[in-house]
C-alpha cells in the first residue's frame, strides 16, 4: 500500500462508525412509548416525594429547575444494559426530545406563576360547563381533575406549580417524541435534528398565559402521523379514538396524509389505507356528534360562525401579521429551497394546510398556540431544505478534500 492510499483511506472501524452514525432509522413504536411513560412517572413521583422542599429549601428551590434534565436523562439507567444502542443518534434523539421538554415545561411554568391556579381551575371547569368547547373535549378536564388529586393545588394546600409541571409535561414530551420519531422517517439526520430544534423554538413562542397544554395540539397531530407514515395502523385508530375526546380537529387533519402520500407516488390509496381514512374521520367527527348528544343544553356561543357572525374571519385576517412575524425566516428558506413536491410535503403539508383551515374557520389566531401545528409543519418543511443544502455542502468539501 502507497502511503497517498493509507492516508486517503480511514481504517475500517471508523469507516464503520461514520456509516452508522449518519444512518437514520425510526424508533420503534414501544421505545418512544417507553421514554414517555418512564419520564413521566419520574416527574410525578419527583414532585409526590417533595424532593425539592426536602433538599432544595429557600432560594435553592429554584436550582430545582435543573431536575428537569436529569429526570428526562432518567432512562439511560434503565436502558443501561443495551448500552451499544446509544450510539444510535435516534436514541440520542429521543433523549434530547424528552430534556426539551423538560425545559420547555419548566419555562412555561416560570413564565405562568402568576396565572396557574387559574390554568387549573380553567380547565377543571370545563368538564361541568356546557360550553361547546369543554363538552368536546372532556378527557383534557379530567386528566387535569386526576392530576390535581394526586399532587393538589393551592385550594388542596398542595403546589400548584408542581401539578401544573406533571400535567404540561404529559403533554409536551410526547410531542417532541412524536415530532422527532415523524422526522427520522421524513428527513435525513441533520434535518431531523434541525426541524427538533425548530419546533423547540415555536413552543416556546406559543406559550399562552392561562391555557394548558400549548404543544399539545401540534404534538397530537404529530403523533398519528409518526402512526400513519410508519402502518402503525391499528395504533392509529386507537389513538384516533383517545385523542378525539381531547380535540378531534387534530384527529380529522392527519388522515389526509394518507391521501397526500399515494398522491406523490402517483397512485390510488390502498384498500387499508382508504379503510384508515374513513375510520378517523369517522371517530373525529362521531365523537364530538356523541358527547354533543349528551349534552342537549350545549352553548354554541364561541363557534359564531356556526350562527352566521363571520367576525373571527375579520380579526384572523388583521392577526396573519403575527403568523407572517414568526414564521418568516422559515418561510424564506422554504421559499428559497423548495422547488419540487416533496414526500415531506406530502405528509405534513396536507394535514397543516386542512388543521389551519379548520382553525382560520372557527378559532382566533390571536390565540398563538392554535398555529403551532402549522408552524411546526413549515419547520418539517424547511429543515429538509436547509438539511439538503449543509449535506450538499458537506459532500462539495469532502470531494474537493
Amino acid at each position: 500500500m502507497s502511503p497517498r492510499q493509507s492516508q486517503t483511506s480511514p481504517p475500517d472501524l471508523l469507516s464503520r462508525f461514520i456509516k452508522f452514525d449518519d444512518d437514520m432509522s425510526t424508533p420503534p413504536l414501544r421505545l418512544v412509548l417507553g421514554f414517555w411513560i418512564v419520564t413521566n412517572i419520574l416527574v410525578v413521583i419527583w414532585w409526590r416525594l417533595e424532593l425539592s422542599d426536602r433538599y432544595l429549601p429557600g432560594a435553592w428551590r429554584y436550582v430545582g429547575i435543573a431536575i428537569y434534565v436529569i429526570v428526562a436523562l432518567a432512562p439511560l439507567a434503565i436502558l443501561f444494559h443495551i448500552r451499544r444502542s446509544f450510539l444510535n443518534p435516534v436514541v440520542l434523539g429521543l433523549l434530547v426530545s424528552c430534556c426539551l421538554a423538560a425545559s420547555i415545561t419548566g419555562h412555561e411554568a416560570n413564565l405562568l406563576r402568576d396565572q396557574m391556579q387559574y390554568s387549573l381551575d380553567h380547565e377543571r371547569e370545563f368538564a361541568h360547563m356546557n360550553l361547546v368547547e369543554g363538552v368536546m373535549r372532556p378527557l383534557i378536564s379530567k386528566i387535569v381533575e386526576v392530576y390535581v388529586q394526586i399532587l393538589g393545588d393551592d385550594h388542596l394546600r398542595g403546589s400548584t406549580y408542581r401539578t401544573h409541571i406533571a400535567i404540561n409535561y404529559m403533554f409536551d414530551s410526547l410531542s417532541f417524541l412524536a415530532v422527532f420519531a415523524l422526522a427520522t422517517l421524513l428527513l435525513s439526520r441533520t434535518s431531523a435534528w434541525l426541524c427538533l430544534f425548530l419546533f423547540a423554538f415555536y413552543t416556546q413562542a406559543a406559550i399562552y398565559p392561562g391555557r394548558m397544554g400549548p404543544v399539545f395540539l401540534a404534538g397530537g397531530l404529530f403523533w398519528q402521523l409518526f402512526l400513519i407514515v410508519s402502518r402503525h395502523y391499528p395504533a392509529a385508530i386507537i389513538s384516533g379514538l383517545i385523542i378525539s375526546f381531547a380535540r378531534a380537529d387534530i384527529v380529522f387533519a392527519p388522515a389526509f396524509a394518507l391521501l397526500g402520500l399515494a398522491a406523490f407516488e402517483r397512485r390510488w390509496p390502498s384498500a387499508k389505507e382508504w379503510g384508515l381514512f374513513a375510520a378517523l374521520i369517522g371517530i373525529s367527527l362521531a365523537v364530538p356528534k356523541m358527547l354533543i348528544w349528551m349534552h342537549p343544553a350545549t352553548d354554541y356561543g364561541s363557534f359564531l360562525v356556526t350562527k352566521g357572525d363571520f367576525s373571527k374571519l375579520v380579526v384572523n385576517l388583521q392577526t396573519m401579521k403575527l403568523v407572517v412575524a414568526i414564521a418568516s425566516p422559515v418561510l424564506a428558506i422554504v421559499i428559497v429551497r423548495t422547488f419540487a413536491l416533496t414526500r415531506t410535503i406530502a405528509v405534513v403539508g396536507s394535514a397543516c394546510l386542512v388543521h389551519v383551515g379548520l382553525v382560520f374557520l372557527i378559532a382566533d389566531f390571536s390565540e398563538t398556540r392554535l398555529i403551532v401545528p402549522a408552524l411546526a409543519g413549515l419547520a418539517f418543511v424547511a429543515s429538509e431544505g436547509l438539511g439538503k443544502l449543509l449535506e450538499g455542502q458537506k459532500e462539495t468539501q469532502a470531494d474537493s478534500g
